[in-house]
Order: structure tokens, then C-alpha cells, then sequence
């Protein structure tokens, strides 16, 4: 057959259609074969005019490759053999460059889509072929489509692209002083290796270079402002940094000043608003997200402060981020020095001699500033930030009203607010300067209803309000926290904003004398704090031990004020608190008989029977303090948490026991009496 007569009737008996409408549910029965067995002769005729040595055989794939493109010809180009026997011709040496282009064509149209011409590449060994047309930089218009064509969506072909080290032959490429002459075909050189990453062991078989000559490219003409090149150049970067070897080159190196000006224009010299294109805006999207979270990978690496310390370029350049009013570059910046303030050495510096929580305060504070992964990220910078005890106080004014409280009413937000809720227990753990801020009347006018409310009222009403557990625990938690500092300071300097109060008569103290100014302080903050329910939370959990513990521990000290029993007289009222102090004193679960109505309230309550003062002077004779369990030691932890119950029960038998009902009353001296037993038995075994 003659060159015209293969393309007649390549077009006579083809579908007729563009690629793109082609259907195949609309083809006859038998479609495919009658067009596979009108391809033998043609077949048959390549052969001949290959053998004989003719130049017509350039003609000819010429018109088949032109006839591939419909795609009613792919499959059987390969059922009849055509696509094998040209793939043959390609892996010969000394062929003329149209005869190289139009089999090249052929060899990349049948594979378009097609998994079983693709697999018949394979099978033939024929892929190494096409990557070496590779070396003809003239051929790379048509070598790099073929090879997409063939590996996209064919993992077979990825695997094996990717262990006859593609990588470093394109890699090779890009580097090349002549990538002027196929600058266009970046996107598909990117495509391909981004499909490369997905295959294991492909970093490890990577050109070391392929980093950097992806960022150095994406940041020079002309692809520095080419969205989609600098995308796609970029990308390939972030693939392959997803690899532990190429963080630490990257790392130890001197690239990641070039990666850090690669994230910045990404940032910054691109205007998402002003792309049309829906597909770009989901690309430039993911790119977004792939270098934060490449930035994360590489800070975070333990490598990162010993080579960067906070006085190197690196570190400085993060610290100006932070003051930048791209809220991009500031939640990467407050990741980035996040990661750094893992030690309470780096934390001090950066609160002590950098400032780095001044502009966060500005960005908290600002009302306009609602974007939810900026917030988060800036508050979990500044957890870090507030370990340190020293750090604490000068972080105080972010306890101002205007700053982290307005942020726990951001319901819509319920990440923004379990990071505010635990930046706030974080700030008052063993921090009396800022328990007294946050404990402060929100308005210092005496006509104000404001005047009888503070910031620690919104921290309850975000307990009760919310669904989130691990927000509610941390509620109750900073609560804790704000309750052990008041009582472990004196509370003048604690809560000195209140009315002054007026020393009166305690009507229901049983020594019927003056209450002083603090106890009176202090009832006054727990009448207008209604904290019983929450605090009750940390016992009613059962997830976390440690903290149940640290809960009995705060309620000992607690108990040993008036005001402060007062306040877990209630919380012992609650659901299911008695059990759980009965089976921390004496180890076993309550029987129903032993837990009395959880309605019983010491208010007006009158007792028939009477404390047993023999029973209470016994647990004090055991000389037991309120102490912290270390929650590493679970025998430990349960010792220490039996001690801390029996002292709060000791205490409020002592304060409370005349005002308490007969049942509840009963319930707490078998508690300290079994409790003072098996303590008294356990110091005595251990002595």
C-alpha cells in the first residue's frame, strides 16, 4: 500500500470525530477487529519498504502517525502490530529525523489513554528506547509527550521510568544551557517527575541536584512570573522534599535561603483573587499547601536550630514575617519560630530579646483578623512561648479582654478555640500575675454589671457550651490552674480589683467568728464564679488519670480555706463524684447503698448525726499534705491520690461536718476511715 492509499483509508474507515467526542459504545459489533485485520496489509507494507531500505517508509509513518491521533485507530495499531514493529525501528541507530518524529508520534498517540498498548511498551522492553531519544535535545518536543502519555495513570511504566533513573536524565535537561529551545515542555518535564516521587525509591535514585534546579528555575525569567511554570517547578520541589535525605541537604546546605525566597514570591508576587482559571486556583491552592507543610517538615527536623540558630539569616527572615500583614507569611513565620521554641532557652530569647509575641499580640487583638489557620497558628507559637515561667508574666497582656478571652466566643471556630482555651491554662499554670489579670472585673465601673464579671466567665460558659471534649478538658483544666494559684497566694495580690469587702460575721463557720478580708475576697470571686461543675469534669473523665489526679490534689489544697470547701461541698454533690472518690480512697468501686443523693446540699441542711472527731483526728495524725503525683509512676500516682482525698475529706469534716446531712456525712467519715486505715497499714509495711 502506498503512503496515500494508508492515509485514505486510515480516514475512511476511522470514527471521523475529534478525540475528544470520540464514544466508543457507539462503534459496531466487531469494529475494532475489522480495523485491526484492514491494518495487516498496511503492516505487511511498512515491512517491506523498511527492508528494502526505501525513504518511503518516513512517508509513511508520517500518514499513521496523523491517523493515531483518531482514537478509533489506537487499540488496533497494537493488536495488529504496527505499534511493536515501529517501536522496533526506534531502537535502531541512524535514523533521520522525520522518520524519529513521526514514530515517536505513533508510539505516543496509541499509548494516549491506552493501558494495553501501554503494557505491549512494556513487555517489550521498549520504554528505555524512548528515554533515550532523550539525547536528541531536537526530539525533546515529542520524546517528553510520549513519555507522559505512557506513564500517566500507568504505574507498570512509572516504576520502571523511575529505575532507568528518568529522573536524573530530565533533571539533566533542565540544567542544560539550550532549555531555551523546549522551555515550553517545562510543565509536562514537571508532570513527569511529580509522577516519578510516587514510586518507592524514587528519592533515593533522584539527581541530588533536583531541588535546586527546580527552585532556581521557578525563580528566574521567565518562569518567576509564569503561574503556571513556576506551579509546576515548584511542586516537583515540594515532592521531592518530602524526603528525609533531601530535607537534610536542604537543611545543611546552602539552598534554603533559595527556598525561603521560593515560598516568599509564592506569597506574594501571585494574586489568587485575580486568577480566572478555577484549576490554577485549586493548584496554586495545594502549592500553598505543600510548602507550609514542607516548611513544617524542615524546621521541625531536630537538625534545623543547631544549623540555624535564632541569630542566623534564617531565623531573622522568620521573625520578619511575623510583622509582615501577609497573613500567610505570619502563619508560617509562627510555625516556623514554633518549631525553633521547643526548648525553654530558644523560648525565653525569643520573648526576652527578639519581641517575637509583641506583633502576635497586635494580630490577637485585632478584631478584624478572623482567618482561622493564622489565629491557630499564632496561639500555638505562643504555647510554646509560655512554658518558660519566666516568659509568663511577660505574656500577660494577652489575658486582656480584648486579646485571647474574646477569641473562646468564636463558636464558628472550634479549633481557634480549644487553642485559646489551652494558651490560657498554659498562662496561668503557676502564674499569679496572671490568674490576677484574668480574675480582674471587666469594667472597673462600680455601676457596671461588667464590674461583677471577669474573663474566667468565659471560660466557664465555653465548658458548658461546648460539644468538643478536649475543649471542655482544657476549660476545666485552666480553671484548676486559676483555682491552685488562689490558693497558694495570698489573695490581695490576686484578686485586688474587687469591692473591698466588709469584714461580716460567717453565719455558717462553726467558729462563728469574724470572716477576714481574704476568706471574704475569695467567697465573694466563688459566689459570682460558679467553677463547681467544671472543676467536677476532671474527676468525672476517664481518659485521663493524671489529670483526675492533679484534680484531687487541687481539691485538697482547696479544702483547706472556708471558701474554698465551700466550693467542692458541691462539686460532691455532682453526678458520680462520690463514686469516684470512693474508689480513689479505698480503691474499689461503690456500692450503691454507700453513695447517698446527689441533690443533698449543705444550704439549711440540718444533721441528726454528729462528725466523729475521733475519726478526723485520726486521718490528721497521719500528717498528710497535699502533694503532686508524678503520673510516670501509676503505683505511685495511686498512693498519692488516695492521700490527697482523705486530706480533702478530713478538711471538710472538719469545716463542714455540722452543716452536712446525715447521709453525706456518714458517706465522708467511712471514707476517711477506711482511707486512714490503709494508708497507717501501708506506712507501717513500708517502715
Amino acid at each position: 500500500m502506498s503512503p496515500r492509499e494508508i492515509e485514505e483509508m486510515l480516514q475512511r474507515e476511522g470514527s471521523q470525530v475529534s478525540p475528544d467526542k470520540y464514544d466508543e459504545t457507539t462503534e459496531t459489533v466487531g469494529a475494532t477487529q475489522r480495523r485491526t485485520e484492514l491494518l495487516i496489509p498496511v503492516l505487511a507494507a511498512c515491512r517491506e519498504v523498511w527492508t528494502s531500505g526505501s525513504e518511503e517508509i518516513e512517508l509513511m509513518v508520517e500518514k499513521l502517525g496523523d491517523g493515531s491521533r483518531d482514537v478509533a485507530w489506537r487499540v488496533p495499531f497494537g493488536d495488529s502490530g504496527i505499534l511493536e514493529f515501529f517501536l522496533r525501528v526506534l531502537a535502531r541507530d541512524g535514523l533521520k529525523q522525520g522518520l524519529q518524529i513521526h514514530a515517536l508520534r505513533l508510539v505516543g498517540n496509541s499509548c494516549a489513554d491506552t493501558d494495553v498498548n501501554r503494557a505491549r511498551v512494556m513487555q517489550g522492553n521498549h520504554l528505555a528506547t524512548i528515554i533515550n531519544h532523550l539525547q536528541d535535545k531536537s526530539l525533546i518536543p515529542f520524546t517528553i509527550p510520549v513519555l507522559f502519555n505512557i506513564l500517566v495513570d500507568y504505574e507498570p511504566a512509572q516504576l520502571a521510568a523511575s529505575e532507568a533513573n528518568l529522573n536524573q536524565r530530565l533533571i539533566a535537561l533542565l540544567s542544560s544551557p539550550n532549555l531555551a529551545n523546549f522551555v515550553v515542555f517545562i510543565p509536562y518535564f514537571c508532570k513527569i517527575l511529580i509522577l516519578l516521587t510516587s514510586q518507592e525509591g524514587e528519592t533515593s535514585r533522584a539527581s541530588p541536584n533536583t531541588v535546586e534546579v527546580a527552585l532556581r528555575l521557578a525563580t528566574s525569567m521567565p518562569s518567576r512570573d509564569d503561574l503556571d511554570d513556576f506551579i509546576s517547578l515548584v511542586t516537583v520541589a515540594a515532592a521531592y522534599l518530602s524526603d528525609e535525605n533531601f530535607q537534610t541537604a536542604l537543611i545543611q546546605g546552602p539552598l534554603l535561603q533559595l527556598f525561603l525566597s521560593t515560598f516568599y514570591h509564592a506569597h506574594t508576587h501571585f494574586n489568587m483573587v485575580q486568577v480566572d482559571d478555577a484549576d490554577t486556583v485549586a493548584a496554586l491552592t495545594k502549592l500553598y499547601a505543600a510548602l507550609l507543610n514542607t516548611l513544617a517538615d524542615v524546621t521541625g527536623n531536630d537538625l534545623f536550630v543547631s544549623c540555624h540558630p535564632l541569630q542566623s539569616q534564617v531565623a531573622q527572615t522568620f521573625l520578619a514575617w511575623l510583622q509582615s500583614s501577609n497573613p500567610q507569611l505570619q502563619t508560617a513565620g509562627c510555625l516556623a519560630l514554633g518549631n525553633l521554641s521547643r526548648s525553654d532557652e530558644v523560648s525565653m530569647a525569643l520573648v526576652q530579646i527578639h519581641f517575637a509575641h509583641t506583633p502576635l499580640m497586635r494580630l490577637l487583638s485585632n478584631p478584624e483578623i478572623v482567618d482561622a489557620q493564622l489565629l491557630h497558628s499564632a496561639m500555638s507559637f505562643l504555647k510554646n512561648l509560655a512554658i518558660p515561667v519566666q516568659n509568663k508574666p511577660l505574656l500577660g497582656s494577652l489575658l486582656d479582654v480584648g486579646c485571647i478571652p474574646r477569641l473562646l466566643s468564636l463558636d464558628t471556630s472550634p479549633q481557634v478555640q480549644f487553642t485559646a482555651v489551652s494558651l490560657t491554662r498554659l498562662l496561668v499554670v503557676n502564674c499569679p500575675p496572671n490568674v490576677a489579670r484574668i480574675c480582674a472585673p471587666l469594667s472597673a465601673d462600680p455601676a457596671s454589671s461588667a464590674r461583677e464579671r471577669s474573663s474566667v466567665h468565659a471560660i466557664i460558659a465555653l465548658h458548658e457550651r461546648s460539644d468538643a471534649e478536649p475543649t471542655r478538658l482544657e476549660a476545666a483544666r485552666a480553671i484548676a490552674a486559676i483555682c491552685r494559684v488562689l490558693h497558694s497566694n495570698p489573695i490581695a495580690t490576686l484578686l485586688p480589683d474587687w469591692e473591698p469587702p466588709v469584714v461580716e460575721i460567717d453565719a455558717d463557720s462553726p467558729e462563728s467568728g469574724p470572716m477576714d478580708a481574704d476568706n471574704q475576697r475569695l467567697g465573694y470571686f466563688y459566689s459570682k464564679h460558679d467553677v463547681g461543675r467544671v472543676l467536677s469534669f476532671l474527676i468525672s473523665q476517664q481518659k485521663w488519670p493524671s489529670l483526675r489526679s492533679e484534680a484531687w490534689f487541687i481539691f485538697a489544697l482547696m479544702c483547706r480555706s472556708k471558701e474554698g470547701s465551700r466550693v467542692i461541698i458541691t462539686v460532691l454533690q455532682m453526678l458520680g463524684i462520690i463514686t469516684e472518690l470512693i474508689k480513689a480512697v479505698t480503691g474499689r468501686d461503690a456500692l450503691p447503698s454507700e453513695i447517698g443523693s446527689s441533690g443533698d446540699s449543705i444550704e439549711g441542711a440540718s444533721s441528726s448525726a454528729s462528725p466523729d472527731g475521733q475519726i478526723t483526728s485520726m486521718a490528721e495524725g497521719l500528717g498528710l499534705e497535699p502533694q503532686q503525683a508524678d503520673p510516670k509512676q501509676r503505683e505511685s500516682m495511686i498512693r498519692v491520690d488516695r492521700e490527697n482525698a482523705l486530706v480533702m475529706c478530713t478538711e471538710l469534716l472538719r469545716a463542714w461536718g455540722h452543716q452536712l446531712p446525715g447521709l453525706r456525712l456518714s458517706i465522708l467519715q467511712d471514707v476517711v476511715k477506711e482511707g486512714t486505715e490503709i494508708v497507717a497499714a501501708q506506712k507501717a509495711a513500708s517502715s
